[in-house]
């Protein structure tokens, strides 16, 4: 029963760093388009904004990560 715990705490921790890796992307190609637009105080507040998400969801994404090694290093100590 443990097993088939793990291996779904791991599945739905892998799709949360995956929905959190798209998120990014978009995030940052959104920054990017940004900063082609001339420059208006709309521009400023957006890339300010697109930043301060992009770090959320970077800090985020390193605690997924965390996250999943310390369940994995679980299974690991439960195999043993």
């Amino acid at each position: 029963m443990d097993k088939e715990i793990l291996k779904l705490k791991i599945k739905s921790l892998v799709a949360l760093r995956t929905s959190i890796i798209n998120v990014l992307i978009v995030l940052i190609g959104g920054i990017v388009g940004l900063i082609i637009l001339p420059k208006t105080i709309i521009k400023v507040l957006l890339l300010c904004a697109g930043v301060f998400y992009v770090c959320v969801f970077l800090s985020n994404l390193n605690w997924v990560t965390t996250e999943i090694n310390n369940v994995l290093d679980k299974g690991k100590d439960k195999n043993e």
